[in-house]
């Protein structure tokens, strides 16, 4: 996690504004709901509602798989991007357990707003909302922990880039996954992590997406 972190250690990275005299601005806040775990940089999106970075029950893009492995969310900021109907994106940085991140987003009328985050202390694990219809002032959501389904959920450090696992344990990729996006059934204590610590129920953020006045 150390190479992660420190090229996202300046915060929000990357910015590509679609050219229209209509776009509005949005405030996205996410608070971290989990008590130890950590999101990684954040990929924020708006676009069309043709436009979705993942569907449960199937396999996850290379970029998603690449964010949710390793924490990294270049690879699916550039599929993201190359993309027709998205209007805008914004890497965010870390955001620790129980604190609050915001970024500025803008979109035109009737957009919609995708966001993920990867858990860090698990094999493969995220966190994420996906094509929210924007809000016409402000709107609260609650989101839920989603598995890429591309590396078993062995729980062991050498796969795994968070803490409490080291800065030196490795990342290597834990083959055999579901192969498919599921919803994450938490930390079980397999290996090197402690479900007392680690696991949870329900929606692991609540994000709040805010119109900001012209």
């Amino acid at each position: 996690m150390k190479n992660i972190i420190a090229s996202f250690a300046l915060g929000v990275l990357s910015v590509s504004t679609a050219n229209a005299d209509s776009l509005k601005q949005y405030e996205v806040s996410i608070t971290n709901a989990t008590p130890h775990h950590v999101f990684t940089p954040i990929l924020i999106a708006t676009h069309n509602k043709h436009v979705s970075l993942f569907e449960v029950g199937h396999t996850a893009s290379d970029g998603l798989v690449h964010q949710a492995e390793n924490g990294d969310p270049s690879v699916l900021l550039a599929e993201t991007q190359n993309r027709d109907g998205v209007f805008d994106t914004v890497i965010g940085g870390f955001v620790p357990g129980g604190q609050t991140a915001s970024y500025t987003i803008t979109a035109p009328k009737k957009a919609r707003l995708s966001l993920t985050t990867m858990l860090a202390t698990t094999n493969d694990g995220f966190a994420a909302l996906n094509s929210i219809a924007l809000p016409k002032n402000s709107a609260t959501y609650y989101a839920h922990a989603y598995d890429a389904g591309s590396e078993t959920n062995n729980e062991d450090c050498a796969y795994i880039p968070g803490p409490p696992c080291s800065g030196d344990s490795g990342n290597s990729r834990a083959l055999n996954g579901e192969g498919f996006i599921t919803i994450h059934n938490g930390v079980h204590g397999q290996a090197d992590l402690s479900p007392q610590n680690l696991d949870w129920r329900g929606p692991v953020a609540v994000i709040t997406i805010k119109k900001i006045d012209d």
